[in-house]
Protein backbone atom coordinates (compact mmCIF):
# COMPACT_ATOMS: atom_id res chain seq x y z
CA UNK A 1 0.00 0.00 0.00
CA UNK A 2 2.84 2.38 0.89
CA UNK A 3 4.54 1.65 -2.41
CA UNK A 4 1.32 2.40 -4.25
CA UNK A 5 0.96 5.74 -2.51
CA UNK A 6 4.58 6.64 -3.27
CA UNK A 7 4.08 5.69 -6.91
CA UNK A 8 0.93 7.77 -7.17
CA UNK A 9 2.73 10.72 -5.59
CA UNK A 10 5.63 10.45 -8.01
CA UNK A 11 3.23 10.30 -10.96
CA UNK A 12 1.38 13.36 -9.66
CA UNK A 13 4.65 15.31 -9.35
CA UNK A 14 5.71 14.32 -12.85
CA UNK A 15 2.33 15.42 -14.23
CA UNK A 16 2.51 18.74 -12.42
CA UNK A 17 6.05 19.40 -13.58
CA UNK A 18 5.10 18.43 -17.11
CA UNK A 19 2.24 20.90 -17.01
CA UNK A 20 4.45 23.84 -16.02
CA UNK A 21 7.22 23.11 -18.53
CA UNK A 22 4.80 22.46 -21.40
CA UNK A 23 4.19 25.22 -24.00
CA UNK A 24 1.36 27.65 -23.30
CA UNK A 25 -0.86 26.11 -26.00
CA UNK A 26 -0.54 22.64 -24.47
CA UNK A 27 -1.24 23.96 -20.97
CA UNK A 28 -4.38 25.69 -22.20
CA UNK A 29 -5.50 22.52 -23.95
CA UNK A 30 -4.99 20.54 -20.74
CA UNK A 31 -6.94 23.10 -18.75
CA UNK A 32 -9.74 22.94 -21.32
CA UNK A 33 -9.96 19.16 -20.88
CA UNK A 34 -9.92 19.47 -17.09
CA UNK A 35 -12.65 22.13 -17.24
CA UNK A 36 -14.83 19.93 -19.43
CA UNK A 37 -14.29 16.83 -17.27
CA UNK A 38 -14.84 18.79 -14.08
CA UNK A 39 -18.09 20.32 -15.25
CA UNK A 40 -20.62 17.48 -15.27
CA UNK A 41 -23.47 19.93 -15.62
CA UNK A 42 -22.17 20.88 -19.06
CA UNK A 43 -22.19 24.60 -18.20
CA UNK A 44 -20.93 27.17 -20.68
CA UNK A 45 -17.18 27.83 -20.80
CA UNK A 46 -15.34 30.85 -22.29
CA UNK A 47 -13.79 29.70 -25.59
CA UNK A 48 -10.03 29.86 -25.83
CA UNK A 49 -10.13 32.28 -28.78
CA UNK A 50 -12.17 34.68 -26.67
CA UNK A 51 -9.75 34.38 -23.77
CA UNK A 52 -6.85 35.08 -26.14
CA UNK A 53 -8.51 38.22 -27.43
CA UNK A 54 -9.23 39.33 -23.89
CA UNK A 55 -5.56 38.82 -23.05
CA UNK A 56 -4.50 40.97 -26.04
CA UNK A 57 -6.94 43.68 -25.02
CA UNK A 58 -5.56 43.70 -21.48
CA UNK A 59 -2.06 44.16 -22.90
CA UNK A 60 -3.24 46.99 -25.16
CA UNK A 61 -4.97 48.74 -22.28
CA UNK A 62 -1.78 48.39 -20.27
CA UNK A 63 0.54 49.72 -23.01
CA UNK A 64 -1.45 52.41 -24.84
CA UNK A 65 -3.30 55.59 -24.06
CA UNK A 66 -6.66 54.16 -25.09
CA UNK A 67 -9.82 56.30 -24.81
CA UNK A 68 -10.67 54.34 -21.68
CA UNK A 69 -7.30 55.14 -20.10
CA UNK A 70 -7.60 58.78 -21.12
CA UNK A 71 -11.00 59.09 -19.47
CA UNK A 72 -9.89 57.27 -16.31
CA UNK A 73 -6.53 59.07 -15.99
CA UNK A 74 -6.84 62.47 -17.73
CA UNK A 75 -4.14 64.16 -15.66
CA UNK A 76 -1.53 61.53 -16.45
CA UNK A 77 -2.58 61.55 -20.11
CA UNK A 78 -2.11 65.32 -20.36
CA UNK A 79 1.29 65.06 -18.68
CA UNK A 80 2.34 62.35 -21.14
CA UNK A 81 1.26 64.44 -24.12
CA UNK A 82 3.15 67.47 -22.83
CA UNK A 83 6.32 65.35 -22.67
CA UNK A 84 5.73 64.07 -26.19
CA UNK A 85 5.15 67.58 -27.52
CA UNK A 86 8.37 68.78 -25.89
CA UNK A 87 10.27 65.99 -27.69
CA UNK A 88 8.66 66.95 -31.00
CA UNK A 89 9.51 70.60 -30.42
CA UNK A 90 13.18 69.68 -29.88
CA UNK A 91 13.25 67.69 -33.11
CA UNK A 92 11.68 70.60 -34.99
CA UNK A 93 14.32 72.97 -33.59
CA UNK A 94 17.05 70.70 -34.95
CA UNK A 95 15.30 70.45 -38.32
CA UNK A 96 14.83 74.21 -38.54
CA UNK A 97 18.57 74.67 -37.94
CA UNK A 98 19.39 72.16 -40.71
CA UNK A 99 17.14 74.00 -43.13
CA UNK A 100 18.72 77.34 -42.21
CA UNK A 101 22.21 75.93 -42.84
CA UNK A 102 21.13 74.41 -46.16
CA UNK A 103 19.55 77.72 -47.23
CA UNK A 104 22.76 79.58 -46.46
CA UNK A 105 24.74 77.06 -48.49
CA UNK A 106 22.38 77.38 -51.47
CA UNK A 107 22.48 81.17 -51.30
CA UNK A 108 26.28 81.11 -51.19
CA UNK A 109 26.49 78.82 -54.23
CA UNK A 110 24.14 81.12 -56.15
CA UNK A 111 26.08 84.25 -55.20
CA UNK A 112 29.47 82.68 -55.99
CA UNK A 113 28.25 81.27 -59.30
CA UNK A 114 26.73 84.58 -60.39
CA UNK A 115 29.96 86.39 -59.50
CA UNK A 116 31.96 83.87 -61.54
CA UNK A 117 29.60 84.24 -64.51
CA UNK A 118 30.04 88.01 -64.40
CA UNK A 119 33.82 87.62 -64.31
CA UNK A 120 33.75 85.08 -67.17
CA UNK A 121 31.61 87.38 -69.29
CA UNK A 122 34.07 90.23 -68.76
CA UNK A 123 37.05 87.95 -69.46
CA UNK A 124 35.53 86.65 -72.71
CA UNK A 125 34.80 90.18 -73.85
CA UNK A 126 38.40 91.25 -73.25
CA UNK A 127 39.93 88.03 -74.61
CA UNK A 128 37.85 87.96 -77.79
CA UNK A 129 38.64 91.59 -78.58
CA UNK A 130 42.34 91.03 -77.95
CA UNK A 131 42.33 87.86 -80.06
CA UNK A 132 40.57 89.54 -82.99
CA UNK A 133 42.99 92.46 -82.93
CA UNK A 134 46.03 90.18 -82.75
CA UNK A 135 44.67 87.91 -85.49
CA UNK A 136 43.90 90.84 -87.77
CA UNK A 137 47.39 92.29 -87.25
CA UNK A 138 49.11 88.91 -87.29
CA UNK A 139 50.90 89.78 -84.07
CA UNK A 140 51.46 86.85 -81.69
CA UNK A 141 51.65 86.17 -78.81
CA UNK A 142 48.69 88.22 -77.55
CA UNK A 143 48.53 89.65 -74.04
CA UNK A 144 45.33 88.84 -72.15
CA UNK A 145 45.05 90.02 -68.54
CA UNK A 146 48.79 90.27 -68.23
CA UNK A 147 49.59 86.85 -69.74
CA UNK A 148 51.31 86.44 -73.09
CA UNK A 149 49.54 83.67 -75.03
CA UNK A 150 50.14 82.04 -78.37
CA UNK A 151 47.28 81.75 -80.84
CA UNK A 152 46.55 78.16 -79.79
CA UNK A 153 46.76 78.93 -76.08
CA UNK A 154 44.48 81.93 -76.46
CA UNK A 155 41.91 79.71 -78.16
CA UNK A 156 42.18 77.15 -75.34
CA UNK A 157 41.69 79.76 -72.62
CA UNK A 158 38.70 81.33 -74.34
CA UNK A 159 37.04 77.92 -74.82
CA UNK A 160 37.83 76.84 -71.23
CA UNK A 161 36.28 80.02 -69.84
CA UNK A 162 33.17 79.63 -72.00
CA UNK A 163 32.74 75.97 -71.02
CA UNK A 164 32.46 76.97 -67.38
CA UNK A 165 29.24 78.87 -68.07
CA UNK A 166 26.87 75.86 -68.38
CA UNK A 167 28.18 74.43 -65.12
CA UNK A 168 27.66 77.69 -63.26
CA UNK A 169 24.27 78.32 -64.87
CA UNK A 170 23.16 74.80 -63.91
CA UNK A 171 24.33 75.34 -60.33
CA UNK A 172 22.40 78.60 -60.11
CA UNK A 173 19.20 77.06 -61.51
CA UNK A 174 19.38 73.97 -59.28
CA UNK A 175 20.15 75.90 -56.12
CA UNK A 176 17.34 78.37 -56.79
CA UNK A 177 14.92 75.45 -56.99
CA UNK A 178 16.46 73.99 -53.84
CA UNK A 179 16.23 77.34 -52.10
CA UNK A 180 12.53 77.62 -52.94
CA UNK A 181 11.95 74.10 -51.60
CA UNK A 182 13.84 74.88 -48.40
CA UNK A 183 11.82 78.05 -47.95
CA UNK A 184 8.59 76.04 -48.10
CA UNK A 185 9.95 73.43 -45.67
CA UNK A 186 11.17 76.11 -43.29
CA UNK A 187 7.75 77.74 -43.37
CA UNK A 188 6.09 74.41 -42.58
CA UNK A 189 8.44 73.83 -39.66
CA UNK A 190 7.77 77.32 -38.32
CA UNK A 191 4.03 76.71 -38.54
CA UNK A 192 4.37 73.37 -36.74
CA UNK A 193 6.43 75.02 -34.03
CA UNK A 194 3.64 77.56 -33.49
CA UNK A 195 1.01 74.80 -33.46
CA UNK A 196 2.97 72.83 -30.88
CA UNK A 197 3.22 75.88 -28.65
CA UNK A 198 -0.53 76.49 -28.91
CA UNK A 199 -1.33 72.83 -28.26
CA UNK A 200 0.97 72.72 -25.24
CA UNK A 201 -0.70 75.84 -23.85
CA UNK A 202 -4.12 74.28 -24.36
CA UNK A 203 -3.14 71.03 -22.65
CA UNK A 204 -1.49 72.94 -19.79
CA UNK A 205 -4.71 74.88 -19.22
CA UNK A 206 -6.72 71.65 -19.13
CA UNK A 207 -4.16 70.12 -16.79
CA UNK A 208 -4.38 73.11 -14.46
CA UNK A 209 -8.17 72.85 -14.41
CA UNK A 210 -7.99 69.14 -13.66
CA UNK A 211 -5.50 69.66 -10.86
CA UNK A 212 -7.72 72.34 -9.37
CA UNK A 213 -10.78 70.11 -9.88
CA UNK A 214 -12.55 72.87 -11.77
CA UNK A 215 -15.12 72.47 -14.50
CA UNK A 216 -13.27 72.13 -17.81
CA UNK A 217 -14.37 74.61 -20.48
CA UNK A 218 -17.85 75.33 -19.26
CA UNK A 219 -20.37 72.53 -19.73
CA UNK A 220 -18.14 70.29 -21.83
CA UNK A 221 -17.29 66.92 -20.34
CA UNK A 222 -13.72 65.77 -19.89
CA UNK A 223 -14.21 63.38 -22.81
CA UNK A 224 -15.07 66.28 -25.13
CA UNK A 225 -12.01 68.17 -23.98
CA UNK A 226 -9.74 65.15 -24.49
CA UNK A 227 -11.20 64.62 -27.96
CA UNK A 228 -10.43 68.23 -28.82
CA UNK A 229 -6.87 67.78 -27.58
CA UNK A 230 -6.49 64.62 -29.64
CA UNK A 231 -7.77 66.45 -32.72
CA UNK A 232 -5.10 69.09 -32.19
CA UNK A 233 -2.43 66.44 -31.71
CA UNK A 234 -3.58 64.59 -34.81
CA UNK A 235 -3.27 67.74 -36.88
CA UNK A 236 0.42 68.00 -36.03
CA UNK A 237 2.96 66.47 -38.39
CA UNK A 238 6.62 66.31 -37.51
CA UNK A 239 8.06 64.06 -40.22
CA UNK A 240 10.48 66.21 -42.20
CA UNK A 241 13.28 64.84 -44.31
CA UNK A 242 16.61 66.61 -44.27
CA UNK A 243 17.09 67.96 -47.81
CA UNK A 244 20.04 66.61 -49.80
CA UNK A 245 22.19 69.14 -51.64
CA UNK A 246 23.86 67.69 -54.75
CA UNK A 247 27.28 68.74 -55.87
CA UNK A 248 27.60 71.06 -58.81
CA UNK A 249 27.21 69.24 -62.09
CA UNK A 250 30.20 69.14 -64.41
CA UNK A 251 29.10 68.80 -68.05
CA UNK A 252 30.95 66.42 -70.38
CA UNK A 253 32.96 67.95 -73.18
CA UNK A 254 31.41 66.89 -76.47
CA UNK A 255 33.24 69.13 -78.91
CA UNK A 256 36.82 69.94 -79.80
CA UNK A 257 38.44 73.20 -78.81
CA UNK A 258 38.43 74.40 -82.40
CA UNK A 259 34.68 73.85 -82.86
CA UNK A 260 33.89 75.45 -79.50
CA UNK A 261 36.20 78.33 -80.24
CA UNK A 262 34.57 79.08 -83.60
CA UNK A 263 31.11 79.06 -81.97
CA UNK A 264 32.23 81.41 -79.20
CA UNK A 265 33.88 83.83 -81.56
CA UNK A 266 30.74 83.92 -83.67
CA UNK A 267 28.66 85.18 -80.72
Amino acid sequence: MKSMLVLVGVIAIVVILGFFVAPREQREAMLDKVAVLGDPSGGEKTPRIVREQQRKERIRQNMEWTPENQALHPIEYCQAQLEKLSENASRLDVQAHKYAVAKNQAQRVIADSEAQLTDIAQFLKEAKNAYKEADAAGKWPVTIRGFALSKEKAQEKIVAAAEKRPTLQSAIARNRVLLATLEKKSTRVAEEQKNIIKTKERIQMVLNDLNLKKVVEGDNSITDVLNAINDSLGALGTNYEDPSIDDMLVPDKSSTIKVSFDAIMAE
